[in-house]
């Protein structure tokens, strides 16, 4: 697993970005993928496709074409995963827990398209190492619209999501005005977690267009009433406020103010849902890693408001006795 400069992208190039690799990892329109299964593993399932399928920039990738997809599950996955893409091209490396290295994909296949093999398991590499790479073209690298050539193989739906990913950050600035629990907060994780359900593979787009819909309407209905949804209490008593919180994964409850590590949370320090900029460890009140499994980048969690300092550093609370580190929260 030799180092190699020349990996992943045309667009490099044609963007004239003559930075080291790490840049690549700052563009917006090509897939990440979070890998470091227990800091030091990572799960791999290669297949081929079945038949011939065009991409969006009208480029063919014959049957037989080579992809990959990877998982950081503890344990191995199952062998079929319709939800999640294998990728034509993936480049995979760097330190575990360095935030500034992150695996880099594109191309996203259908799984439905593939013939897979069963999962493996190898130790995550130090340097960037090239799993698949059938293209360079930016266009099919930041795409999932691929199709059979021939029109007599199944389709796959390919929905757009441009209307809905619209919504849906409008969404997220109302979302940080809304108090930490009652209607409106739980209509916000239920939208959440249709979101993330509809950007999968094969969802269709009247499955897309609806949901979009729904969420335009509820933000209609904030602009009248303040509200998501109608005759909303703002009472507070709504204890499933935190049950969607599944980004935490810790199964703690983040109502709860006990902790040794500083005095209980004031009443000037409101709960609210923040993004994770960066992968995040989670820590106890002693500074003690959890385990070397992280939060993936990207992914929304519910702190109490406080700020924490534990061993000279910052941090927020996400549940009981679970601590984030403050400067991997977007501000």
């Amino acid at each position: 697993m030799k180092k190699n400069k020349r990996i992943i992208f045309a667009t490099i190039a044609a963007l004239s970005l003559a930075a080291p690799m790490a840049a690549v990892f700052n563009f917006d329109n090509v897939q990440t993928v979070s890998a470091n299964h227990q800091g030091t593993k990572v799960w791999l399932q290669y297949g081929t496709l079945k038949y011939a399928l065009k991409g969006p920039s009208g480029r063919v990738y014959p049957a037989g074409t080579k992809v990959v997809r990877e998982l950081s599950n503890d344990n191995i996955p199952p062998t079929s995963l319709p939800s999640e893409p294998f990728y034509l091209t993936l480049v995979i490396g760097g330190i575990p827990g360095n935030q500034l290295l992150q695996d880099v994909g594109g191309g996203q296949i259908a799984e439905a398209y593939v013939n897979y093999e069963d999962w493996h398991e190898i130790d995550y590499p130090s340097d960037y190492t090239v799993l698949v790479q059938n293209t360079e073209d930016y266009t099919d690298l930041k795409s999932s619209d691929f199709h059979p050539v021939d029109s007599s193989n199944p389709d796959v739906p390919c929905a757009n999501t441009d209307s809905l990913e619209v919504a849906y950050h409008e969404l997220t600035k109302v979302s940080s005005k809304l108090p930490s629990s009652g209607k409106d907060r739980n209509v916000v994780y239920n939208f959440t977690d249709r979101y993330l359900a509809a950007k999968a593979m094969e969802v269709s787009q009247s499955t897309v267009d609806a949901l979009t819909k729904e969420i335009n309407d509820a933000l209609a209905n904030y602009k009248k009433t303040g509200h998501l949804v109608s005759g909303n209490s703002d009472s507070g008593n709504n204890s499933n406020s935190g049950s969607s919180n599944s980004s935490n994964s810790n199964g703690g409850s983040t109502s709860g103010n006990t902790n040794s590590s500083g005095s209980s949370t004031s009443k000037k320090s409101k709960s609210r849902v923040v993004r994770l900029r960066k992968a995040s460890y989670r820590y106890t009140h002693k500074g003690k890693r959890v385990s070397k499994k992280l939060l993936k980048k990207g992914s929304y969690v519910k702190i109490n408001g406080k700020t924490y300092r534990i061993k000279g550093k910052k941090y927020y609370r996400i549940g009981k006795n679970r601590y984030i580190r403050k400067v991997n929260v977007a501000k």
